[in-house]
């Protein structure tokens, strides 16, 4: 049987499995016996591209079952998993709604639309962190991967949320934004503005809830002092059109 091998966002971890993308992500969601329900997101991985993947242990373990049936997953790391994935071994990125429904991103170059006073990002690894900062996603990555500084990081996963007029006025109306505790945000918002020297301003410390696919911006972004790559969002056109089952299966089971 085919190898394929994935790492895992949610929680951070490389796997090796015989099950082809959709499949995986539907059976990380929902399980083999469809009694669980769970949102996902992971990469494809080009096992070419990696250094030190121990195949000895692969080969021992990720074997078909008994009867037949492929092997789901055979856990490879679960510690630093990212940081020891190079960047080019990154393939497509895929969204997995808590029923199973699985859309495929693939990474393209980042082309700012428009230049906000404000961002909202969504890190996933190292940390679930929700932050406001003024910097752009690239100088964000570059800000917090920067070893010069006490508190970094040597890689960072991360999705850039929507604010709407919030970006601009921190008093404008959050409409339909499925944000906790709005207040909090508005007056995390402007503190950011109303400091000259501030770049970034956490907004929620550990956020424990899954990500609700409807808030994401632009994409999602992963990245160090060296590179980084992205992968750009559907707009609402496509999410309505190509990717309909997938988006009203994110619209129903939203958080």
């Amino acid at each position: 049987m085919k190898k394929y091998f994935y790492l895992s966002a949610t929680p951070e971890s490389l796997i090796a499995s015989h099950l082809a993308p959709e499949d995986f992500g539907n059976y990380l969601a929902v399980g083999t016996r469809k009694r669980i329900r769970g949102q996902a997101i992971y990469f494809e991985v080009d096992p070419q591209k990696m250094d030190n993947l121990p195949w000895e242990h692969i080969e021992k373990k990720l074997v078909p079952y008994e009867n037949g049936e492929p092997k789901r997953s055979v856990y490879l790391s679960i510690y630093r998993s990212m940081e020891n994935t190079p960047l080019e071994a990154l393939k497509s990125l895929y969204l997995v709604t808590d029923d199973g429904k699985v859309l495929e991103l693939a990474h393209r170059t980042y082309r700012p639309e428009d230049r906000e006073l404000i961002h909202l990002y969504q890190q996933f690894i190292p940390i679930a962190t929700r932050v406001a900062s003024k910097l752009s996603p690239p100088e964000f990555i570059n800000f917090l991967t920067d070893p010069s500084k006490p508190v970094c990081a040597p890689r960072i996963f991360m999705a850039e949320l929507k604010l709407g007029k919030l970006a601009l006025h921190p008093d404008a109306p959050i409409h339909d934004l499925p944000y906790p505790n709005p207040d909090h945000l508005r007056d995390c918002l402007s503190r950011l503005m109303s400091s000259s020297e501030r770049l970034t301003k956490t907004v929620i410390r550990q956020v424990k809830t899954e990500l609700s696919y409807r808030t994401v911006k632009d994409g999602f972004f992963v990245g160090d002092q060296e590179s980084f790559l992205y992968y750009p969002f559907p707009n609402v056109e496509e999410l309505e059109g190509k990717y309909y089952r997938w988006w009203r299966s994110a619209l129903t089971h939203c958080f």
